[in-house]
Formats: C-alpha cells, structure tokens, sequence
C-alpha cells in the first residue's frame, strides 16, 4: 500500500536555541488528513483462469510541498508578528533559521528512510497505524534529551523554573496527542480493514479524518505559538545571526516585556485549549499522578534545588 505525504516537523529547541529533531504534527497532517483511499482494480491472469486484483492505496489530496517550504513558511509568519532588534533584517532572519532546519532535515537519514520505505513499498495491513507508531517511538526514544535541553536552557537563563516547566508540559502535551492519534486510528483503519465494500471503507477513512482533524488542526496554533516565543527569546538576546543558535545567557531584561508577555499569554492559551481538547478524548489524563521514576520528574526533581530568579510570569 502506498501512502504519499509531505513531511513537515516542527522543530524544538536545542539548549542554545537551536532547531532540532522534534515534532510531528504536519508529517500527521500530511500522512493522514491530506489523502484519500483509492481502489485500484486489475485483471490477471492465472493458470489460464482470470481474476482481479484488488488493491486499495492512499494518494494525496494536495500537491506536495517541501520540507524548505514549510519551515521557510513558518519563519515568515514568526517574524512578521513579532518585533526584532534594529542590527537584525527579518527576511534575513528567516533564511537562517529556515536553512539551518533543511539542513538538520537532510541529515536526518531515519526519518528519510522511513519516508521513503513508506512511499515505495506496497503494504499490506495496516500502513496508517505503522505510521502513526513510528512517529511516537521516534519521539519516545528523544524524550530525556529534550528534558534536558529545557534544563540547560533554564540554566542559562534569569527566567523562573514555572516559565520552563510549562514548556516542558508542550512536549508531554504532544506525547499525549501523539497517543491519542494513534488510538484513533488504530480504531477506525481495524474498521475500515474490516468494511464490506469500497465505499464502506472511504466512509470510515473519512470519519477517521474528520476526528483528527480538530486535534491537529489545534495542536498546528500551539506548535507555532511554542516557536515563535522561544524564536523571540533567542533573537533579543544575540548580537549576529551566528549567535541566534547560541545565545550564552536568555535575559529577560534584553526583551520588550509587555510583548514578552502578550507572547506567553498566547502560548498559555493555546496550550489549555489543546490539553482541554485532548482530556475531552481521554479523560484520564485528569487522574495522572506524578512518577518518581518520569524522567520530567527526576529533571525538575533536581532543578527546584537551584536558586531562582525572584521573577515571575
């Protein structure tokens, strides 16, 4: 079975800044909204006897677009909504960011593959679910790095522990989402393998459509939201466009706080409306307890030891 998708991740941070291997949502999008299924029926002929061969695969519903065309596209809506420092240019600013994620992109030879042996190869089962799990293990097995990214950047910074604890709960946040994806469409493609016919089985892709759409669609405004404060973070505190990847020290001070603040409030929100709307597909993330043994626990376990700066948001 083919599955055609472009692949689009949003990208988290590095300790320094830096966009890295990270998130998801428009490889989700692209690999299981922006298709339809289509039934391809072929006569061959066996032993002198005919037959069909019926074979259901998924094409896109849209032309494909690059991974440069989805991060250069991000970068313009960032920075065309914030303000930046005179001795940068934005559409500068937008290039470099952009450039340094296709690059990381291009290197990254596992997700490459995956994408490839997922286009070329002809599938039986269920591709959408083997999809959906692959994108979870690959963030599972990056989810201690990325807790310690957070920890380095809290480190270095004069910005209080609640500020980074909530961009900690962004990537448990999509690990959920991620779990809750994957729930679905477990659910549906099981229903669609089992439909009695072809129009049963588009009827059921598109149902299955139709409930991760909302999920996605609102896990696209907190993604972007989650980038563009930390994006705003790093510029205000580097000199040249080489430094925006490594500024040494995030200084709260070097912003315009009142936008600093605007910015935060958006990404609070946007995160409360997308953990509303997953507890609304699976209330028992409302029971969840703190493990000692959680990675999130043991990192900020060790971080409320630190002295903290007396601000706050």
């Amino acid at each position: 079975m083919h599955v055609y998708y472009r692949v689009g991740e949003e990208l988290a941070f590095n300790a320094s800044g830096v966009p890295s291997v990270g998130y998801s949502e428009s490889a989700l999008r692209c690999g299981l909204l922006d298709i339809q299924p289509i039934e391809i029926v072929k006569t061959i002929k066996k032993f002198g006897l005919k037959f069909k061969e019926i074979t259901r695969t998924f094409q896109t519903l849209k032309p494909p677009e690059s991974f440069a065309d989805v991060v250069t596209f991000e970068n313009k809506t960032i920075f065309n909504s914030v303000s930046i420092p005179e001795w940068f240019d934005a559409n500068r600013l937008v290039g470099t960011f952009s450039q340094h994620s296709i690059k990381q992109y291009e290197q990254d030879t596992e997700l490459k593959n995956e994408i490839e042996r997922i286009r070329k190869s002809e599938r039986i089962g269920r591709p959408l679910l083997s999809f959906t799990q692959f994108i979870r293990q690959r963030f599972e097995s990056k989810r201690d790095h990325y807790l310690e990214i957070e920890a380095h950047r809290f480190l270095n910074s004069n910005l209080p522990l609640s500020f980074y604890n909530k961009l900690v709960v962004f990537d448990n946040t999509y690990y959920d989402l991620l779990k809750i994806v994957e729930k679905i469409v477990r659910m549906y493609e099981f229903r669609a393998s089992v439909s009695r016919n072809f129009n049963m089985y588009k009827k059921i892709i598109g149902e299955m459509k139709m409930g991760l759409g909302p999920i996605i669609d609102k896990f696209d405004e907190c993604s972007l939201s989650h980038s563009r404060l930390k994006k705003y973070l790093s510029v205000w505190n580097s000199k040249d466009y080489e430094e925006v990847f490594y500024p040494d020290f995030i200084d709260v001070h070097n912003v315009d706080f009142s936008k600093f603040e605007e910015l935060s409030d958006d990404y609070n929100t946007r995160l409360r409306e997308m953990r509303g709307l997953l507890l609304h597909h699976n209330p028992e993330f409302l029971d969840k307890k703190l493990d000692p043994k959680d990675p999130t626990t043991r990192m900020f376990g060790k971080l409320v030891m630190l002295p903290q700066s007396s601000y706050s948001l």
